[in-house]
């Protein structure tokens, strides 16, 4: 297997104003490419080395749950990749306690060297991981981004008072002006279409029937339209490429106020730093700029079709508390089904081939159906809790496990898949220096190579064991104390479905496929049972 580099590069939105207010140096995309390329070739030990790349464009060094990022740190955990080369600290990440466990204790265990060029910094040497300099410059840029967090969230609020649209793209409808990028101007071909779906819907048209009239009529979504047009816009709410227009993304134009002429701005807000979740915003806590661009629609328009919808709503049931609101999906299409109240057998329906005639979903199937499966399934996975846990306290007892002791080997077990890393490393430098030939290079190698992997897989085992145990020897799982706890359960609960549910997929012919929490626990779990039997720790 050959060595493997991995070259990280990040970008931030609040990196839009390199090249501005004296900033001496860019970090654009390209620039840190050229940067880490050039490193690279120049480095002897790196230039022949095999190299990939992860990029995380527009995502906040204070979130490590970059898909970029998440991607090369599962091939790092994995063992494909040995060195990490970015360009400085504060393009790996920006939050100190976390970049310093990375550079500290991660990449050091896993045996993987990590280097931030303009920072100076290589983990192979030994004082640079511990150093003042290095911790300084993490804490420095983990306030950095902070401070800078604060301000850009204080500028865009003073920038959504005086108007400015501030969103990276423009709602379907709009263009944003090309002599001034913070004002709206409407796209003709698709404020068209915008127009007709207020109109139609006012005159009493239901969002579904309108959605598949689009849809017959070969409309382009608002996707589509837009990536016709070259929009650059890469994350999309829907689900499949072949797009297609649909009751929600009706709902979703009908209630935009910006079609009238305003801005809204903080609708919803981080609740962490550099985070992605968001929470709503009070309504009276929102910035509403009014007659900022040309309405799509008069007031008087998005008011008779804002009257349809309550009317509309107001005849159907809702069912909001139902423990399997918005977890049974369509196995066809993806997208949620909804229930429908009707006594004495209410049921659910997909209504996705009401609105594009291209799929030929499961149309509906009966609410009976559906909880018969999931109670079933719920008391397999219960019966098995239970019979996973018997086994574990079967396998251990006679020989109760000490956990000092279980840690000590663990340490061993790390330091020993260290040193092989480095050996691996340092049969390369000696098949350089001419030391060992190609052949002998290439089987030292692989032999080097299976003792680290198979050293890395009994470390994936005994940490599931630490893991699995409490601080008293019990075991101690998230699946078996999530789902032990139901085996008596007779009826699906609201309580039920929001810990163990994940989701219930619906297929045609009536096949139900049933998706549960506590995967992750359950894999841990049975990794531990198996390295138990194998040889016990």
């Amino acid at each position: 297997m050959s060595v493997i580099t991995a070259k990280y590069i990040r970008l931030s939105s609040e990196d839009d104003d390199l090249g501005k207010g004296g900033k001496a140096e860019s970090n654009s995309v390209t620039n840190q490419r050229n940067l880490l390329d050039a490193f690279i070739s120049r480095t002897p030990e790196l230039a022949d080395t095999h190299v990939i790349e992860f990029c995380d464009d527009g995502w906040s060094g204070k979130n490590f749950e970059r898909p970029g990022f998440q991607e090369m740190i599962a091939q790092v955990r994995a063992g494909k990749i040995q060195c990490i080369v970015v360009k400085d600290l504060s393009r790996f990440g920006r939050d100190y306690l976390t970049v310093g466990n990375y550079i500290s204790s991660v990449f050091p265990f896993l045996g993987v060297r990590f280097i931030a060029v303009n920072d100076g910094f290589d983990s192979i040497r030994p004082a640079d991981i511990d150093s003042l300099e290095t911790s300084f410059k993490t804490l420095i840029y983990d306030l950095y981004s902070r401070d800078l967090s604060r301000k850009v969230r204080s500028a865009k609020r003073f920038r959504a008072q005086r108007g400015d649209f501030l969103s990276p793209f423009a709602p379907y409808g709009y263009v944003k002006d090309p002599a001034d990028k913070s004002r709206l101007v409407i796209d003709p071909e698709a404020a068209e279409t915008v127009r007709r779906i207020f109109l139609l819907t006012a005159n009493g048209q239901k969002k579904e029937q309108l959605a598949r009239q689009l849809n017959a009529e070969g409309v382009p979504t608002p996707m589509l339209h837009k990536r016709a047009a070259g929009c650059s816009r890469t994350k999309w709410n829907n689900l499949f490429d072949e797009n297609f227009w649909t009751g929600s993304l009706i709902y979703g134009i009908l209630r935009d106020e910006r079609y009238v002429g305003r801005v809204v701005y903080g609708k919803h807000t981080r609740d962490r730093v550099g985070h992605a979740h968001v929470v709503r915003v009070e309504r009276e806590d929102w910035i509403v700029v009014e007659n900022t661009h040309e309405g799509i629609v008069t007031r008087e328009e998005f008011d008779r079709a804002q009257a349809a919808i309550r009317a509309s709503e107001g005849s159907t049931v809702r069912n909001h508390n139902h423990p399997l609101q918005k977890k049974i999906r369509c196995g066809t299409c993806g997208y949620a089904m909804r229930r429908v109240q009707q006594p004495p057998s209410p049921y659910f329906i997909c209504r996705t081939s009401r609105m594009n005639a291209a799929y030929t979903c499961r149309d509906r199937i009966p609410e009976a159906d559906i909880l018969e499966t999931v109670t079933e399934g719920l008391h397999a996975q219960a019966l098995m809790a239970v019979e996973l846990s018997r086994l574990w306290e079967e396998q251990r007892q006679g020989r109760k496990k000490d956990i000092a002791a279980a840690k000590k080997s663990l340490d061993g077990l790390r330091e020993a898949h260290q040193r092989l890393s480095q050996q691996v490393n340092g049969l390369y430098e000696a098949f350089a220096l001419g030391e060992l030939s190609k052949g002998e290079y290439l089987a030292a190698k692989a032999a080097a190579a299976k003792q680290r992997d198979d050293t890395a897989a009994r470390i994936g085992e005994l940490e599931a064991a630490l893991d699995n145990m409490g601080a008293d020897g019990s075991l101690q799982n998230g699946f078996v104390s999530a789902f032990g706890k139901y085996l008596e359960a007779e009826e699906i609960t609201d309580e039920i479905a929001a810990d163990v549910l994940k989701e219930v997929r619906v297929f045609p012919g009536g096949r139900i496929e049933t998706v549960w929490n506590y995967r992750d626990e359950l894999e841990k779990l049975i990794l531990d049972l198996q390295g138990e039997h194998q040889d016990g720790v």
